[in-house]
């Protein structure tokens, strides 16, 4: 063993190799500065306290100023200067751009640097975890709030759309195989799985395409209607007999989305598509139960006027924004889901749980597929319509929306079901309305106004959303009218 007091040191920093004769006393963050002329790396506190310097070894993040450069010999050595890609910035370096994640900019390369590791490490799932695998870089303009905000942007670009395996099902017994392993979902539309993917809001190890299988078929007759879970939306919304026999049902899939995305959706995935609540959507990971539980919910403090007015508990907000479910509500569909001890039925209200409070957002398990849509043919709903209210004319989720369908003799009303969206986390029926409603005058309005007022006494609006109460019950009464034929 010999000791020297100025050895020559192979450092190997972005990529490229420098042979260096320093002093043992020489710490990494003076040797990049001074002998490679590496400035973006920051001399701050010089005690391993501010993470200026933070710089990457072998992939791992370190503190320069607290290595001596004579112990990394020949070790692979990232700086901020090696974070671009061909001239290119980092995605992260981009981020903490759009964030305004700086103020003097001093410690910026070491907070980049942290940041980068921090989202590798995998410890950027929330505000809170980022505080804390971000504390050992100091702000002294204090962006803190931007800084998080940047990784936590970054975070959930590096998370979206990373690559699975996939495999097309030739048959129902491969699909449920594959469902049965852990990490697989399915595809069949793709118009909300793959913005799941791109959101980084799921991220599966494998997707099963079903495409193939025979589920795609629409039977009608005297006893009811049954829809294929792979049947376009558009395909459905067109078929003759659905337009004379269930309007309500063709209405709904015509005002949802756009054409293009209708003939490309499925029945069955409609169903399953995931809030438009936009802390859920932020590209930023805000506080969402939906997106990581016990994260809290955003929206209860925030921008409620998108929120429920029914049925919302503090842990979600949230509303489910499918047309189609509200149509089905009101005809008293029921959903058919298989699995492997075979195919059960579940009544479509009662099809989704409480989000926030129940661990699954709908009666589907992870290993089940939905199959079919059933729709009664009693009583009749010729006599139906679905009004939705949207703040542009077409292309737009409903602020609230209303399903009607009614039976009558004379100007009587015999029977009347009314399903609301828009306005909680499932389609909601007004149970305490339909039963007032009976044996009223369809030409009557002060009793129509009363009788579906009945139906409001458990709405509960939040702070920006107060004017859903009168909004939906306007709908609820043009709905029953024009289901009516009155004028």
């Amino acid at each position: 063993m010999r000791f020297e007091d100025e050895p020559t040191v192979r450092l190997l920093v972005n990529g490229l190799e420098h042979s260096v004769r320093v002093e043992p006393r020489v710490t990494l963050v003076d040797a990049l500065r001074d002998r490679l002329g590496l400035t973006g790396t920051k001399k701050g506190c010089d005690r391993g306290e501010c993470g200026a310097c933070t710089v990457h070894i072998e992939g791992r993040r370190v503190l320069a100023c607290m290595t001596l450069a004579v112990m990394v010999d020949g070790a692979q050595i990232t700086t901020i200067e090696g974070l671009a890609d061909d001239g290119r910035r980092h995605p992260v370096q981009e981020v903490f751009l759009g964030a305004d994640a700086f103020q003097c900019g001093f410690c910026t390369p070491g907070q980049v640097m942290s940041a980068v590791a921090c989202i590798g490490e995998g410890h950027a799932g929330s505000a809170a975890e980022i505080k804390e695998w971000m504390s050992g870089n100091l702000c002294r303009c204090a962006a803190y709030p931007q800084i998080v905000a940047a990784v936590q942007t970054a975070a959930a670009a590096a998370a979206a759309m990373r690559n699975f395996g996939y495999a097309k099902a030739p048959d129902m017994a491969a699909a449920m195989d594959a469902l049965a392993t852990p990490g697989t979902e399915v595809i069949a539309g793709g118009t909300e799985l793959v913005n799941w993917l791109k959101e980084g809001i799921t991220t599966p190890d494998r997707i099963v395409d079903i495409t193939d299988l025979p589920l795609a078929g629409v039977e009608a007759g005297a006893a009811g209607l049954r829809l294929g879970a792979l049947a376009p939306m558009a395909e459905i919304g067109a078929h003759p007999q659905v337009a004379r026999d269930y309007p309500v049902l063709a209405e709904a899939l015509l005002a949802s989305a756009s054409p293009q995305l209708r003939a490309m959706a499925t029945i069955g995935g409609n169903l399953l598509q995931r809030t438009r609540c936009p802390y859920f959507r932020a590209e930023t990971l805000l506080g969402c139960n939906q997106r990581v539980a016990g994260s809290g919910c955003s929206a209860l403090d925030g921008d409620t006027r998108a929120a429920a007015i029914f049925g919302w508990s503090p842990q979600c907000v949230a509303t489910h924004p499918s047309d189609l479910a509200v149509a089905l509500s009101a005809l008293d569909a029921t959903v058919e889901v298989h699995g492997g001890p075979g195919t059960r039925t579940v009544p479509m209200d009662q099809f989704y749980r409480q989000p926030g409070v129940d661990s699954r957002l709908s009666a589907v398990d992870p290993d089940e597929l939905v199959v079919a849509v059933t729709v009664p043919g009693t009583p009749p709903a010729a006599r139906s319509h679905y009004l939705k209210v949207r703040e542009r004319v077409s292309y737009e989720f409903a602020v609230v929306s209303a399903a009607a369908v009614v039976e009558l003799d004379g100007p009587l009303l015999t029977g009347a079901r009314l399903a609301l969206g828009g306005v909680a986390h499932r389609p909601w029926r007004l149970t305490d309305a339909e039963a007032a409603l009976l044996g009223v005058d369809i030409g009557d309005l002060n009793s129509l106004w009363a009788a579906v007022a009945r139906g409001f006494t458990d709405a509960r609006p939040l702070p920006g959303n107060g004017f859903k109460v009168e909004l939906a019950q306007r709908a609820a009464v043009r709905a029953l009218r024009v289901a009516a034929g009155a004028p």
